[in-house]
């Protein structure tokens, strides 16, 4: 009985781990996407231009100038809620990763011509590069998120030390 309990209570300290580590992943991103969405739209008249810089349609500029930080929001209340955490972990990395694409193909010369740089969420003037490496951090939370999430990572342990324990008990 006292190993029962023993193992309930181990699995409940497991799963508050797991929580407190997808809570601060979620609320890191989540901090991200509400300043980009707050500094959108704090700023609109510069928003707007800088969207309007860039190399798709002005009328597709018009509707992303709204719609970016709509979804920016959206996704700040669906990551800090447990229910709507997946789906939104799966959000971000599909609207880091096509910020990131739209990023690499404006540095290889894919458009007519290259777009500002503008700066987002960074400072203004930052290089395509910082950007890149701004997204790659974030995309990477992403999939840690999504890892856990999802179970894909079976163990907290990042080194499964446990297992390694057992290997050397076993070899002695």
């Amino acid at each position: 009985m006292h190993s029962k309990a023993a193992g309930l209570l181990k699995s409940k300290i497991k799963q508050m781990k797991r929580e407190t580590i997808l809570k601060t992943l979620t609320g890191t991103i989540a901090v991200m996407f509400g300043y980009a969405a707050a500094i959108k739209l704090a700023d609109y008249p510069k928003s707007r231009g800088e969207m309007l810089n860039q190399v798709f349609p002005q009328q597709v500029a018009e509707v992303l100038t709204w719609l970016i930080p709509t979804i920016e929001i959206l996704l700040v209340i669906l990551l800090l809620l447990p229910a709507s955490r997946k789906i939104a972990a799966w959000t971000s990395l599909v609207l880091l990763s096509a910020f990131t694409g739209y990023i690499i193909l404006a540095t290889n010369d894919v458009f007519s011509r290259t777009p500002c740089s503008c700066g987002g969420i960074l400072w203004d003037g930052a290089s395509y590069f910082a950007q890149l490496i701004f997204n790659t951090c974030f995309i990477i939370l992403s999939l840690i998120c999504l890892n856990i999430e999802n179970g894909w990572i079976k163990s907290m342990s990042w080194f499964h030390l446990k297992h390694k324990k057992q290997l050397v008990s076993n070899s002695a």
